[in-house]
């Protein structure tokens, strides 16, 4: 029997689990990265949840067709978010969730012209699960890197209940959106394209590509550690 140990390290924090959630949701990255999850993986969320009803409203699929293509969007939005996570320890995670809105946005009017299935079709889906599963990873890896590191628990179950919220309210605009005349969904999709964007144009000029954690040490601080 293998038995694993804790780091030496490591000490598990005891605190009251209220006080750290209050000291958690006052610090600006974490409504920063909330902002940026509930995007990201509320997309993939709302994505998941309501693509077997497009794919049968629009492609006129059969329901098993349409449950079986929508299972590989999971799988791929699944084995994209690991793959943001490594993007993110090579590059940086601003990075990568720049271009996971980008390519998002990109995706959203691509599906918003219906594609001819099955080829043209199926590769947009992916390609937009993969976009959205590489935002996924990213902005967990900017929250680890971002967050203080006794709170780095807290905020991320912040972020992570604001990425739930995220996925609940597309679908509901998608059904509202539906013009039964065109059989299409396409205000719907702009306005997640519209989203995307401006989430891209607020990581992009409103957030730091570096944290505290990782600037450069000062004159001053270099001159103290000699």
């Amino acid at each position: 029997m293998i038995r694993m140990k804790d780091a030496p390290a490591w000490h598990p924090n005891t605190a009251p689990v209220i006080p750290r959630l209050a000291a958690a949701a006052k610090l600006a990255v974490t409504w920063q990265m909330a902002f940026l999850y509930a995007v990201t993986f509320g997309g993939f969320v709302a994505f998941s949840t309501y693509l077997p009803t497009y794919l049968k409203t629009v492609y006129d699929f059969s329901i098993t067709d349409a449950g079986t293509r929508t299972a590989g969007f999971a799988i791929a939005a699944v084995i994209a978010r690991p793959i943001g996570g490594i993007l993110s320890d090579r590059l940086h995670p601003k990075i990568v969730v720049m271009i996971s809105l980008a390519g998002a946005a990109g995706m959203a009017v691509l599906i918003a012209l219906q594609p001819a299935p099955e080829l043209s079709a199926g590769a947009t889906f992916i390609a937009m699960a993969f976009f959205l599963g590489i935002g996924t990873g990213g902005v967990f890896a900017w929250v680890a890197r971002s967050a203080p590191p006794d709170r780095v628990g807290a905020v991320t179950g912040i972020v992570g209940a604001a990425g739930g919220l995220g996925g609940f309210f597309p679908p509901l605009v998608m059904g509202a959106t539906y013009d039964s005349v065109g059989n299409n969904y396409t205000v719907g999709l702009a306005l997640l394209s519209v989203t995307c964007l401006l989430a891209l144009l607020y990581t992009a000029w409103r957030l730091p590509g570096r944290s505290a954690a990782e600037a450069p040490p000062t004159g001053r601080e270099s001159g103290r550690g000699a």
